[in-house]
């Protein structure tokens, strides 16, 4: 669970008024001070109990392979990837500098190629993150896969079916 506190000061634009923004003599650019905290909670991998997948636990698995799932699930791990602290308060950060970029007086287009650039690096590392954990959950369930009986196989690949087909519809 995610905690998100968020603490908006807004200074100058209250004072300035609407007609303030009407008038073509206006010397002063509206200003916005915006800080936000995040906060959020580690992740943690789930549980090493082998009955938290819907499909093995239908599979009436032995004492012996039940182990072996869990050794499998402390090989591969299976903690899907989140933005870290660090990754959610710079893209905090950079959600206001947009915001400045909008109410300043002249548009800066460095600033905004840099906020840009800044933006899209943090989701190429999450894409990768993403890419990783997909390759590792890919071999955990081959690994599985393959300590199950030639019977245990069959039921699983088509309980497997059956749950692609609930989905989609």
């Amino acid at each position: 669970m995610k905690i998100l506190a968020r603490v908006l000061a807004v200074s100058v634009l209250s004072s300035i008024g609407i007609c303030a923004f009407a008038a073509p003599i206006v010397t002063e650019t509206p200003v916005a001070m915006v800080t936000e905290t995040v906060e959020t909670q580690t992740y943690t991998p789930v549980s090493a109990d082998v009955f938290d997948h819907p499909i093995l636990v239908q599979l009436h698995l032995s004492n012996q392979q039940k182990a072996d799932v869990n050794r499998i699930d402390q090989q591969y791990g299976s903690r899907r990837p989140l933005l870290n602290n660090q990754q959610r308060q710079i893209l905090a950060n950079l959600r206001h500098d947009r915001d400045n970029l909008v109410l300043d007086r002249n548009f800066d287009d460095r600033k905004a190629r840099e906020v840009i650039t800044q933006e899209q690096k943090i989701w190429a590392q999450q894409q990768q993150a993403i890419a990783d954990f997909q390759f590792l959950k890919l071999k955990r369930e081959h690994a599985i896969y393959q300590i199950l009986t030639p019977y245990q196989q069959q039921q699983y690949l088509r309980l497997r079916q059956q749950q692609k087909d609930v989905r989609r519809k």
